[in-house]
């Protein structure tokens, strides 16, 4: 789960670039220039990607209350291996790699986070209807 937070973040980072990169007076003046018929269907693909993209995010935003719930189930079993820490030092390996797989399943992606990237999508096809 921690691969598909720092997929998030790599998604929301190429976003961001999408959308700065619209909103570059010299790019939009370039585009400007480009014949509809070669730029419509690029523009066409690209609101296809993020519409891909924006439903699975909203997939996925749908089932935040289970992940929530997975969370504080973590955050439990996160305390009773640390607690264990003091009670089985010997086992200390094998509760750190316990702890690691929880720490990994509890970087799930927050409502914010989420929210944050469909609203990039949002302004980057506003941004290309415009143009």
């Amino acid at each position: 789960m921690a691969d598909t937070d720092n997929k998030l973040k790599e998604l929301k980072t190429a976003l961001d670039q999408v959308l700065t990169f619209l909103k570059n007076p010299a790019v939009v003046t370039a585009l400007g220039q480009i014949p509809d018929s070669i730029k419509k269907p690029v523009l066409d693909g690209l609101k296809k990607v993020l519409d891909v993209i924006k439903k699975a995010l909203d997939e996925l935003k749908k089932n935040l209350s289970a992940v929530t719930t997975v969370k504080d189930l973590l955050k439990v079993i996160n305390d009773l291996l640390t607690a264990a820490e003091g009670l089985a030092p010997g086992e200390k390996a094998t509760l750190d790699s316990v702890k690691t797989i929880v720490k990994t399943l509890s970087d799930l992606p927050g409502e914010q986070e989420i929210k944050d990237i469909l609203d990039t999508i949002e302004q980057i096809i506003a941004k290309l209807n415009s143009l």
